[in-house]
């Protein structure tokens, strides 16, 4: 049961990576899809690869995000699903500004009402 879960949250985020809207920042990239018909809560994953860093970082920066995010979801629209990816100069920001470049990136995809 755990493996098909697994799976599902895997092709949940490649959907979103396919088809979701893109933004692009030097700290993160936030990619988001939004389904009209769901009345479900926003839902986040954050992908942070091997690549970012070693695991403290990697952890760290998943930490900072999903944080910015719980604190934040009533910004997003019911239905969404996010994908975040953060970038090695996350670190260089305080939670403060993160906060501010992901509200920003969402009102640029316009999925903001």
């Amino acid at each position: 049961l755990l493996a098909i879960y697994a799976i599902a949250k895997i092709l949940g985020d490649l959907a979103v990576k396919k088809k979701g809207k893109r933004f692009k920042d030097k700290s993160f990239w936030l990619q988001i899809i939004f389904n009209q018909d769901s009345a479900d809560p926003p839902k986040l994953g954050v992908i942070a690869s091997r690549r970012y860093g070693g695991a403290i970082a990697r952890n760290r920066a998943k930490r900072r995000l999903r944080e910015v995010f719980r604190k934040n979801v009533t910004a997003f629209p019911l239905g969404s699903r996010v994908v975040i990816l953060p970038r090695p100069a996350l670190f260089a920001f305080s939670f403060q500004e993160i906060e501010m470049k992901i509200l920003f990136a969402l009102a640029k995809t316009s999925f903001v009402q």
